[in-house]
């Protein structure tokens, strides 16, 4: 079984003395949280959405603001607006505020780069949750000097910076080992247990949810299907997610199994259950992560998954004892894990059984927002009243 809990609570004794130095100098009494507009695409909203509909910021007198949606960079750039804007007033008329911010690379920095600058001008404490797989490639690669010396700043003034993983831990603390870093995985509400009984569908689905693109191993993917698709004629392949569609569909075109590879876009809720409830496995190849809830997801609905070592990611699944794992750009590896599993339903059952222990054990919603309300603790915040679940 992965070790994460001790590793995040050994960051937490490591780092509970600073982040509670920091927080009794500016006490708080409510939180002031900043994202991503909850009808847009992405790990982010799927986190702050399970947040906010367990009750957090009814918990702890808070709102959110979100500074970014899904569009054109003129509706970008309005949204960002707006949400300054929204940001600024709170500032000034919500009592002693934390500002907890979910910030993943590039854009996504500056953007709340700016919500920080603002709450250090109030004299505010401000959290930096750190989403995303890229962060390290962002800072190193695509900042000059004078950049990175700004990055280091942002998250040396923060009050805590959260990291998805002990793995993730370790990058931040190299790049900026003064700031004060803890571990808080994402996680996921488990369904209840009546949904796994699972569907039996015509085909066999391979199931993929998330970004289509190469950083995701989406064409990895198709590759490897297309390897095992004369030996299962009847397995399909299912893409759900934005990005690259029509590249997707253009590959499976050129590779012959245009037919049995769907890219419906992205999926709702009702649509992303029914996928989930109705799939064989799920796979996620990606060659960079953070957490990702795609993976947190399908593990929590029993399927067996197979994904890359990268992240977080192995300190979740364990090969061969909770899903697979195989490298990043293996192809061939990757077909003879789906393989594998295509052609064995003790298998899959098994998987996905631990997959789904895994989850119940250390990836719920309630043990995450347990772990946030002890670090809200530390800055005065107590809680009003009860979670309020959905």
């Amino acid at each position: 079984m992965p070790q994460l809990v001790s590793m995040t609570e050994q960051a937490s004794v490591d780092n509970a003395g600073l982040s509670a130095a920091r927080a009794g100098r500016r006490a708080c009494h409510s939180v002031l949280m900043v994202g991503t507009h909850l009808r847009a695409a992405g790990g982010i909203r799927a986190v702050v959405q399970g947040y906010l509909e367990a009750g957090l910021l009814q918990t702890f007198h808070g709102v959110y603001v979100h500074t970014h949606t899904n569009g054109n960079v003129w509706r970008k750039a309005w949204y960002a607006f707006r949400g300054y804007i929204a940001i600024a007033w709170y500032l000034l008329t919500l009592d002693a505020p934390l500002v907890h911010a979910h910030v993943a690379s590039r854009a996504s920095f500056w953007r709340k780069s700016i919500v920080f600058l603002m709450a250090r001008a109030r004299g505010r404490p401000y959290i930096v949750h750190l989403h995303g797989g890229e962060f390290a490639q962002f800072y190193q690669n695509e900042c000059g000097p004078r950049e990175q010396r700004y990055v280091r700043a942002t998250l040396e003034n923060a009050a805590v910076v959260l990291a998805l993983s002990e793995e993730w831990r370790q990058r931040l603390l190299r790049i900026c080992p003064q700031a004060t870093i803890e571990v808080l995985p994402n996680a996921v509400t488990l369904p209840e247990p009546g949904a796994l009984n699972r569907a039996t569908p015509l085909a066999p689905t391979v199931l993929f949810l998330g970004h289509l693109e190469r950083a995701k191993g989406t064409y990895d993917l198709v590759h490897a299907f297309a390897r095992i698709a004369e030996r299962f004629p009847k397995a399909r392949l299912l893409c759900g997610g934005d990005g690259a569609i029509e590249q997707v569909r253009a590959l499976a075109q050129q590779l012959g199994i245009a037919d049995r590879v769907e890219c419906p876009g992205w999926l709702d809720l009702a649509q992303k259950q029914r996928a989930l409830a109705t799939a064989s496995i799920f796979v996620l190849p990606s060659y960079t992560e953070g957490l990702p809830m795609a993976l947190l997801e399908a593990m929590s609905w029993g399927l067996p998954v197979i994904t890359t070592p990268v992240g977080g990611i192995p300190q979740v699944v364990q090969h061969e004892a909770n899903g697979c794992l195989v490298q990043p750009g293996h192809v061939d590896d990757l077909a003879a894990a789906i393989a594998m599993l295509l052609e064995s339903s003790a298998a899959r059952a098994r998987l996905g059984a631990a997959a789904r222990s895994t989850i119940e054990s250390q990836y719920t919603l309630d043990r995450a927002l347990q772990r946030l309300g002890e670090i809200y603790g530390r800055f005065g915040l107590t809680a009003l009243t009860g979670w309020h679940k959905k």
